[in-house]
């Protein structure tokens, strides 16, 4: 086989879900009616200053990678309110 007609690794080696589950019709409303108003313009250029993303002042910002549904998310940051959460998800449909 020829390298070039080799499927590459970055195609091959994935271990983890391609595709979020299918997500229910009253959690696709609360995702976009929620989702305009917390969501990052990711064609923008970063904030010169990450506590600008906040309303409130911050005294810490956490990252939480592949939040899903944001319950845990939810906890800790109603268990410091003192500090900024910033949530990534991968899959649209795994944050419902």
């Amino acid at each position: 086989m020829d390298p070039k007609d080799r499927p590459s690794r970055a195609t091959e080696a994935f271990f983890g879900r391609r595709r979020g589950k299918t997500i229910r019709p009253q959690q696709a409303a609360a995702l976009e009616s929620g989702f305009s108003t917390y969501r990052l313009d990711l064609t923008a250029g970063p904030p010169a200053e990450l506590r600008s993303l906040f309303e409130a002042d911050v005294r810490a910002i956490h990252l939480e990678i592949g939040f899903g549904g944001g319950e845990h998310l939810l906890h800790r940051a109603t268990a410091a309110p003192e500090s900024g959460f910033v949530g990534v998800e991968p899959f649209v449909n795994g944050m419902a």
